[in-house]
């Protein structure tokens, strides 16, 4: 049996490639992501971005945990988004003397939770590797022309 599937992994070479080349996660609940070739969508940047300035001091860089913080990556796969939604926001006593902060009270935080899920769902995943990722160039260009669209609504209403 295992020299079957020992014969057939070869044959899987380029299908593999593209599965690992792009990565989805989608759909309306929290969390879902795209991966391309090692860039992301804008909310997964985004969630990056909010990770490395709210959470990497006590978990650690990329989601990977510290000796104080567990690993982020791990909380997002093994609690769901609204124990991981719920910490964030309320904060958590792991044990005596060890306290998550709440972050109620930090409104970019607060407004990033899911993208900063989605970071860690990505990283997760193993598609999304450490450091600084980049945008997908279609997708920041929509994200741009999207929020321009925006602005330019609003100073119409004004």
């Amino acid at each position: 049996m295992l020299t079957g599937a020992l014969v057939l992994l070869p044959m899987a070479g380029p299908a593999t490639q593209a599965m690992a080349d792009e990565h989805r996660v989608t759909g309306e609940a929290p969390g879902a992501f795209v991966v391309e070739d090692g860039k992301v969508d804008p909310g997964t940047y985004e969630g990056y971005l909010v990770y490395t300035r709210a959470c990497s001091a006590c978990h650690g860089p990329d989601g990977l945990g510290s000796s104080f913080a567990p690993s982020l990556i791990s909380a997002a796969e093994r609690r769901g988004w609204d124990d991981f939604a719920g910490t964030i926001a309320a904060g958590r006593e792991i044990q005596p003397g060890q306290v998550m902060p709440s972050f109620a009270d930090d409104t970019y935080v607060m407004g990033n939770i899911e993208n900063i899920f989605r970071y860690m769902r990505a990283r997760g995943e193993g598609d999304l590797g450490r450091g600084r990722p980049q945008i997908i160039e279609s997708m920041q260009e929509e994200a741009d022309e999207a929020a321009e669209e925006a602005t330019t609504e609003d100073e119409a209403e004004e």
